[in-house]
């Protein structure tokens, strides 16, 4: 989501809460031409040729739950040959969002349990859920964020490996020359 400082995000598609129906409501984002570049570029990529996303979006009285698939082909740069290889994700999204305000005691909540000393692990306890601003979903921003969650931060190009360089013949590793100038003291 975006706020007043905040720079304009490359994808955008605000939806009102009250235009989402209780049974349900479709929603299709999908980037345009003129689109991909920026996006592209925001999230480091070599480029994108396709992003799209399809959203089911129900009601219950102020509160949404989104569910859907975000799509996208797109090329990555290999961290060891430097090369563009293509990528293509295919990612299941699940959200829930609450009223700013409730969203915010949500969070607190969070924060007021994290402050105690003992410590206890819930395995299925559920993220807080995200703020509605304004009364506004920004289905783009949703697009945007979990594309880049699910982007591999070190891409390497299929069948690539790292190989260390091999060190010089007879090198003397660091730790063995300071034990020498440690027993020569």
């Amino acid at each position: 989501m975006t706020s007043d400082h905040a720079p304009a995000l490359p994808l955008s598609q605000p939806i009102r809460v009250e235009a989402i129906r209780l049974r349900g409501t479709e929603a299709v984002v999908e980037a345009s031409a003129e689109q991909l570049a920026p996006v592209a570029a925001m999230l480091g990529l070599a480029s994108l040729e396709a992003l799209g996303a399809r959203y089911t979006l129900s009601r219950n009285g102020e509160r949404v739950k989104l569910e859907g698939r975000i799509t996208a082909r797109l090329h990555q740069t290999c961290v060891v040959t430097l090369d563009p290889f293509p990528v293509k994700l295919d990612v299941p999204v699940k959200l829930d969002f609450a009223p700013e305000d409730e969203a915010g005691a949500a969070a607190r909540r969070g924060e007021q349990d994290d402050a105690e000393i003992d410590i206890e692990v819930l395995l299925n306890e559920e993220d807080p859920p995200e703020p509605i601003l304004g009364g506004v979903i920004d289905l783009g921003a949703v697009t945007l964020e979990f594309l880049a969650l699910a982007l591999d931060p070190y891409p390497r190009k299929p069948g690539v490996s790292f190989e260390a360089p091999a060190g010089e013949a007879g090198a003397e590793s660091p730790f063995a020359a300071l034990a020498k100038l440690k027993r020569s003291d």
